[in-house]
């Protein structure tokens, strides 16, 4: 969810006073600090104010889902793609809000408006790919690691996703080269160092 937050780096709306310009400030140190309850209640003293502030409530949604608090994240993060219908990035924390909650199939059409906002964007593809994953639409899913993979090639994850479609797909030498290029490219960043070395090894052994 990093990537959310770049958007509070240059928020683009301007507020009537200074105090709560500082709210927002304030909130958003907060969520960098981890400190999210605090955040959060920043964010809801600038929407008493301003009730159709989409940056705050988008922002109080990100704090909600990192409680996962996940179903008044997505409340949040409707209220802010309905003040601002480009909010691209709402419809994208919503959609893995979804996922969590087992709803693929909301998730599905809250990450494809996202794309239909921004094209350009490798981890709104990689969810994409991570829903026909998890509905078993293998092929769909490798089409989507593999477009988040043309935007950026160093997207180790998506390496790693594609080749686990692979392998159920039973296209061993197309898993087999993706599980070592997650390794190469992210070793063990997100944890799954020792379970990509498995599957290699599984694939490397001589069949029956």
């Amino acid at each position: 969810m990093k990537k959310l937050l770049l958007l509070f780096i240059f928020i683009c709306y301007n507020l009537s006073h200074t105090q709560e310009q500082g709210l927002i400030q304030q909130a958003y140190e907060c969520y960098q600090k981890k400190d999210y309850q605090k955040s959060i209640e920043l964010y809801s003293q600038v929407i008493q104010k301003h009730n159709k502030y989409a940056p705050a409530f988008y922002g109080r949604g990100l704090a909600y889902a990192k409680l996962d608090q996940c179903t008044q994240a997505i409340k949040d993060f409707e209220n802010a793609v309905s003040f601002d219908k480009t909010l691209s990035d709402a419809f994208y924390a919503k959609s893995i809000c979804e996922i969590k909650l087992g709803a693929n199939e909301q998730a599905l059409k809250s990450i494809n408006l996202a794309i239909d906002i921004s094209k350009s964007k490798p981890e709104y593809y990689y969810t994409r790919g991570l829903i026909y994953y998890y509905d078993k639409e293998w092929e769909r899913a490798i089409a989507d690691f593999t477009k988040a993979l043309e935007i950026d090639p160093n997207f180790g994850l998506a390496y790693y996703g594609r080749a686990s479609a692979y392998y159920h797909l039973k296209q061993k030498n197309n898993a087999l080269k993706d599980y070592e290029l997650y390794l190469k490219i992210s070793g063990n960043k997100h944890n799954l160092a020792n379970e990509a070395q498995r599957l290699i090894n599984v694939l490397q052994q001589p069949e029956d």
